[in-house]
């Protein structure tokens, strides 16, 4: 590797570090993690699958595919004590939160 190619990697790693902006995604898991969750809150036991569906949101169990349909994403989100930590397709994923 001849030395304009490892300084033009170098650069690009450096960019790379030096950039500040994260992806929308991260913004928007932060607002759902934001919202305030309802006084009957459920605590689930594992993951929660949040997936759009029928003009809503399912929230459903991962394992036995067992859900609550709801209106808007926020919605769902507040009707579990849960922290959404993950998108995967359309669906957002979250995990029972520790003292919420």
């Amino acid at each position: 590797m001849g030395v304009a190619q490892y300084n033009r990697g170098t650069k690009a790693i450096q960019v790379d570090i030096d950039r500040t902006e994260r992806p929308a995604e991260f913004a928007f898991m932060d607002d759902l993690n934001a919202v305030p969750k309802t006084a009957n809150a459920h605590r689930p036991f594992g993951d929660v699958h949040f997936v759009p569906g029928h003009r809503g949101w399912w929230a459903e169990c991962p394992v036995t595919g067992y859900g609550f349909w709801f209106r808007a994403l926020r919605t769902a989100v507040a009707a579990f004590r849960v922290e959404v930590y993950a998108r995967k397709g359309a669906a957002w994923i979250a995990r029972p939160a520790g003292n919420v």
